[in-house]
């Protein structure tokens, strides 16, 4: 594993997995946004976790326990910034709290400051490794996995479980010990009777079960068929992160006009998400799709750094048409019932213009038709794009009209209450209309 990378790239899921498998000595400091933390790690165990944030403050933590008033916090951290001390020797000193209830204190602090990254989506990862630590663990092996499955569990977006887990999707789990964990809430002793793919169609709790199951060391999967691709994908979309635009399509600066465009056609022709759709794999076609994108926005940069404006400007009118140009030809495409194709090229369209309303609904509905009519995809991916929808456009009723529809093949009577939600939103929708006369009629003759 790299030294430096981010969330993104790799969840904090499978960062503790890999941290516990290698018996990893050291810190490894994580950030998002203005949180900054170093967990400290000795042969695999956590050992401390040091944070700047406010919350996680050994005071805070008794406070909440009702052990000390608001008042006494408030004093014994100004006395510890004063006598630069630590807030538990100050607080001991004072006599309004015992070694006891210190200890358990500082337990509680550490699970919360570890637990809360599970929560996190994004962010920067530094591996610092050491030959020595000289903290020791309060806390046993087993003692730390129960702690990392109650994170993935209880913690964890769901989207970082699809996405930890989706590489796996055609294999079987294999239990790699007799007696299977009691402390997730869910009994999974038949796990390894499914694959990964239908344990995701499952609801939430299969998954995240199966999650924390692979990341202690419960179960295995086997191997991709593909992993010899994804390895190179992975490879190739870290190099191009880290290489300016001129790099990544391969050209000098002072390179002509037509040679440009030269470059940039043979460059999309090598990289296209469609030279590799022999490959069954949803690891595969995310990796292809965001090579893509950094394609794209690397001819929009290397085009507006010619014309002398700012590479890095959002706003740019040729990215802009080049977002309507992809939605075009994904419309085409849809015409044509090319359905994986018209996806690929809506997911860029989004992404390059992840504010357009239209843009993201056309996406959803192709995801819709795509599994109505070829079987391809699952509701789990669908309600999740529409949860994202409902997010970002809370005005739209085409997400719920969508959903309507996929409860209604469910046969779940919540079927009812996304066509009403769609209505409420306008009351001129069509779909939502007849939906709802459909089935007040059935309700009539039953």
């Amino acid at each position: 594993m790299e030294n430096v990378f981010k969330l993104d790239d790799i969840p904090f899921p499978l960062l503790i997995k890999d941290t516990m498998e290698s018996r990893f000595t050291g810190i490894i400091f994580v950030s998002s946004d203005q949180l900054k933390k170093g967990l400290i790690f000795k042969d695999g165990l956590l050992c401390a976790i040091q944070s700047n944030s406010t919350d996680e403050l050994l005071g805070n933590i008794l406070v909440s326990m009702g052990t000390i008033t608001e008042e006494e916090n408030n004093k014994s951290i100004e006395l510890s910034r004063i006598e630069r001390r630590k807030q538990g020797v100050i607080l001991l000193e004072m006599g309004i709290v015992n070694p006891k209830e210190i200890a358990e204190a500082l337990k509680k602090q550490l699970h919360k400051r570890f637990l809360d990254i599970f929560s996190w989506e994004q962010g920067t990862v530094q591996k610092v490794e050491k030959e020595q630590i000289d903290k020791t663990s309060d806390i046993t092996r087993t003692e730390f996995s129960q702690l990392v499955r109650k994170g993935v569990m209880d913690y964890t977006p769901f989207s970082c479980i699809i996405t930890s887990l989706s590489p796996y999707a055609d294999a079987h789990p294999k239990k790699l010990v007799d007696n299977m964990p009691k402390d997730m809430g869910i009994i999974i002793d038949n796990v390894d009777q499914y694959k990964v793919s239908e344990l995701l169609l499952l609801g939430q709790d299969p998954p995240r079960a199966l999650l924390s199951l692979y990341c202690t060391g419960v179960v295995s999967f086997e191997e991709s068929q593909h992993k010899a691709l994804i390895d190179k994908l992975r490879q190739q979309l870290k190099k191009m992160k880290d290489q300016d635009p001129f790099e990544i399509l391969d050209i000098d600066r002072t390179i002509s006009e037509g040679g440009l465009k030269r470059a940039y056609i043979r460059i999309v022709k090598q990289n296209h998400p469609d030279t590799y759709s022999y490959a069954d794999d949803p690891e595969v076609k995310r990796l292809a799709n965001e090579i893509f994108t950094v394609i794209q926005k690397a001819y929009t940069s290397v085009l507006r750094i010619r014309e002398g404006k700012p590479p890095e400007d959002k706003t740019a009118i040729d990215e802009s048409l080049q977002a309507e140009l992809l939605y075009s030809q994904a419309t085409e495409a849809l015409r044509e019932k090319d359905y994986r194709k018209a996806l690929d090229l809506f997911k860029l369209s989004v992404k390059m213009k992840p504010d357009e309303r239209v843009f993201m609904e056309s996406y959803v509905n192709t995801m819709f038709l795509s599994w109505q009519n070829t079987g391809k995809g699952n509701t789990l991916e669908l309600k999740s794009a529409i949860r994202e929808g409902t997010k970002r456009f809370p005005n739209s009723d085409s997400f719920y009209v969508i959903l309507g529809w996929i409860l209604k093949k469910e046969g779940s009577k919540r079927a009812v209450d996304a066509f009403r939600k769609a209505l409420q939103i306008n009351r001129d929708n069509v779909d939502a209309q007849r939906e709802l006369r459909l089935i007040q009629m059935r309700t009539k003759k039953q």
